[in-house]
């Protein structure tokens, strides 16, 4: 064994470790906001359930107040095709089924979908 041998990370080394770390940094500065976004979606879904006699208001009425409690939660950009709201005998089914797409670096986009509904039963 030559006691006179280095070990180590070369300078090649360093850079694929620099990139990957770069790489990932710039991978959560990315999605970290999308994902406050769909928490704040989720939210409003769930302070759906605590509304009074939900149920026995129209469609229209249901995705008003969500699209305010939406903009309220600062969620901005959600499509009004984006929330789905069906009613079936007692049963009304809000869905709100969305996808971000972030730019990253130059043509490579980032992109997350989401689906989240609650059932809302008459009370």
């Amino acid at each position: 064994m030559n006691r006179y041998r280095q070990r180590g990370v070369t300078g090649i080394g360093w850079l694929v470790i620099l990139a990957l770390i770069g790489f990932f940094s710039l991978l959560t500065l990315k999605l970290a906001p999308i994902y406050m976004e769909h928490f704040s979606v989720m939210t409003v879904l769930s302070s759906l359930k605590q509304e009074p006699l939900i149920t026995q208001k129209t469609v229209s009425e249901v995705r008003s107040i969500v699209q305010k409690r939406l903009k309220v939660n600062g969620v901005y950009d959600m499509a009004r095709d984006a929330i789905k709201i069906t009613k079936e005998g007692g049963v009304m089914t809000v869905q709100i089924v969305y996808e971000v797409r972030k730019n990253m670096a130059a043509n490579v986009d980032v992109l997350v979908s989401f689906s989240d509904s609650v059932e809302l039963v008459s009370n």
